[in-house]
């Protein structure tokens, strides 16, 4: 795949927040393959040629909205800090934080989705957010070190597969929000009581997986 040539965005250019909002909306609804240029311009105050100007393509706009959208989910990354408080109570935050950032952006789930459907080509040329994963995995495994080495977290784990569970766990509701309502398993899952029930649940599956007993 070619990579896209985008250019650098300003992100304080009301013009350029508006075509990154209403391209996620596409991009979420429709996968890359689907998407039109004509519908997002509908749903912005632009053109298409303010499109080409800031984003170079259609694949250059998609290739800005994964990297957009993946470090808008990761922006609680920003201020954690794995060595705070015990091993296992820096994992709970990790995992709380992860929970709410997919929890408040369905778009995100449904972007991944697609990519992933179609082989993640777009996401594997990207060194943004490959740089933002190896900062996860980072604090994950500086966690899961620390506690191994204090005993409080098993020593038969890995950070990769703690980071896997936790971020499958995460994304299952949101990723398959429709298909749970719609086939009878929850009425809604929009309500704060469900949330914050999920969230308690999938807290503690992280860190009852990663703790000894």
């Amino acid at each position: 795949m070619k990579k896209p040539i985008v250019k650098q965005l300003d992100l304080a250019d009301p013009v350029v927040v508006g075509i990154l909002d209403a391209a996620t909306a596409e991009f979420a609804q429709y996968g890359l393959g689907g998407a039109r240029l004509e519908r997002i311009v509908a749903n912005t105050h632009t053109s298409k040629r303010m499109v080409y100007y800031h984003f170079g393509s259609k694949e250059g706009l998609y290739q800005a909205v994964l990297e957009h959208a993946n470090t808008t989910v990761r922006f609680r990354d920003d201020t954690f800090d794995p060595k705070a408080g015990t091993a296992l109570e820096a994992l709970a935050k990790f995992t709380e934080n992860a929970f709410d950032s997919f929890s408040e952006r369905p778009d995100f789930a449904r972007l991944i989705t697609f990519e992933n459907l179609s082989g993640a080509a777009h996401v594997k040329s990207s060194k943004l957010i490959a740089k933002l994963n190896q900062r996860a995995m980072r604090h994950m495994k500086m966690m899961i070190d620390r506690g191994q080495a204090d005993g409080s977290i098993r020593s038969d784990i890995t950070a990769l597969d703690t980071y896997l569970n936790l971020v499958g766990l995460c994304y299952y509701h949101v990723a398959n929000r429709a298909g749970n309502v719609a086939g009878g398993l929850l009425k809604s899952i929009k309500g704060d009581a469900f949330h914050a029930q999920r969230k308690r649940a999938v807290i503690e599956a992280a860190t009852r997986y990663a703790m000894v007993i």
